[in-house]
């Protein structure tokens, strides 16, 4: 089995990837859009993907490359996230001198509140994942560089951390979902099942939204996400992402076919469980 991951080894997505799938040997990839791909392809059998955070919302960059690529959800990863401050040994006795600050940008956005206090001059640096801000300070002792995120990448790379969870809320999670073409489980622990659709409204009009809404809620079906992308073809056009705890098989076909005879353009991606590491490779 082929399992794919937004690297390097030690990013958050790794920490979940190899705690869903155990054993099995990951492989790292810098971008989204190439781990993504690579799925499609049938190259890798899964790919894990961060789709959501507490504090900064959803993964943009994951939700419009999953209404281009339409793959399937068969899982999803509920990881709680501690944002590290690390530094090359070399510098942690005077981290404070810190002339450059390198991380994923839902990292460094979910730290604002301590950079501003401890750094609001410093150079920041937008980087593919947070174990790749490591990396680069990492490779670079000589420079008076820091990165933020995991331990484990703090361990990866050899590198002290100086300032402990610095995230802006302390019950901070990420959502990331298990792609591919088959079912699979896992040991973790097990939460609710979940399905996901996409969906444009049949045209622009007052009360479209609400028309499509109202499906859901003479089902009473409970919502747990609503939101809105663009489809980037021209202003005013966009899709929906709606998440909801899964009913009844016969009651979510219901729904599907009631959004079709209304002529909704609407897509499944996913009817999956929910699962909830218990912090093996964090």
């Amino acid at each position: 089995m082929k399992v794919g991951y937004l690297g390097p080894r030690g990013s958050f997505t790794y920490s979940a990837a190899a705690n869903f799938f155990e054993e099995t040997v990951l492989s790292p990839y810098d971008s989204l859009t190439a781990l993504l791909e690579e799925q499609r392809k049938g190259t890798l059998d899964y790919c894990v993907v961060p789709i959501e955070n507490t504090i900064e919302g959803s993964v943009l960059p994951t939700l419009d490359l999953i209404f281009q690529t339409l793959p399937t959800i068969q899982a999803e990863i509920v990881l709680p996230i501690q944002q590290q401050l690390m530094v090359h040994p070399a510098h942690a006795n005077t981290w404070q001198d810190t002339e450059l600050i390198c991380s994923h940008q839902q990292a460094l956005a979910q730290s604002q509140v301590f950079l501003m206090n401890h750094f609001p001059t410093v150079t920041i640096e937008q980087m593919g994942s947070t174990a790749q801000g490591a990396q680069k300070v990492a490779d670079h002792p000589e420079k008076r560089y820091a990165a933020i995120g995991s331990r484990a990448a703090a361990e990866q790379f050899g590198l002290t951390i100086v300032q402990e969870n610095i995230q802006s809320i302390s019950e901070n999670e990420t959502r990331f979902w298990v792609m591919g073409n088959q079912p699979l489980n896992s040991s973790l622990e097990k939460g609710i099942n979940k399905a996901t659709v996409l969906f444009d409204l049949a045209a622009d009009h007052p009360g479209a939204l609400y028309q499509c809404l109202a499906i859901f809620a003479a089902e009473k079906l409970n919502l747990t996400k609503i939101e809105s992308r663009t489809q980037k073809t021209k202003l005013g056009e966009y899709f929906f992402i709606i998440d909801l705890e899964t009913p009844e098989q016969e009651k979510l076909q219901k729904v599907l076919r009631q959004f079709e005879e209304e002529h909704f353009t609407v897509t499944l991606i996913g009817n999956y469980p929910t699962y909830f590491p218990n912090l093996r490779k964090s």
